[in-house]
């Protein structure tokens, strides 16, 4: 399976969420995980306790209003639970960005090890790098032009 093919799967099992709420993070995560298909293994409150204790530690944000959630360990141990949540806020919040802009948009990830997230990580920071990619998530697209200029762009 290609990298794309990989984080293609991961989204589309996760899925695109819009209009969360929220004006903190945990406040965000509280509103979004109600929404979420989880696999079996995984609780609502454990994913919950376990973005909250991540952003605690240090922000999530990555700069230009993009933060990648992630529990610290492994809460799923297959590769077919592993998912990538995109979740658009209804308006943007602060992460203490270092570069002081505020998220308005969130790529939740739940991998079965650091293997597999470091590679999810990695194939996102290289969309996250492309212009047209921001602009792209800057209008809150649907599920397919999301899939579509993934494809297009790894």
């Amino acid at each position: 399976m290609s990298e794309s093919d990989s984080i293609v799967r991961m989204i589309e099992t996760g899925g695109v969420y819009y209009n969360i709420s929220g004006s903190t993070p945990a406040d965000v995560f509280a509103s979004v995980i109600p929404e979420l298909v989880l696999p079996s293994c995984v609780s609502r409150e454990s994913l919950l306790a376990g973005l909250i204790e991540r952003e605690g530690l240090m922000t999530t944000s990555i700069g230009n209003g993009i933060a990648l959630p992630h529990p610290r360990t492994p809460l799923v141990h297959a590769e077919e639970d592993e998912r990538i949540f995109i979740c658009f806020l209804d308006k943007p919040v602060n992460f203490d960005a270092m570069d002081g802009k505020p998220v308005y948009v969130l790529f939740m990830i739940l991998s079965s090890g650091s293997g597999s997230h470091l590679r999810a990580l990695s194939r996102l920071s290289f969309l996250f790098q492309k212009d047209s990619f921001r602009a792209l998530l800057k209008q809150k697209p649907d599920t397919s032009e999301l899939i579509h200029a993934i494809k297009e762009l790894l």
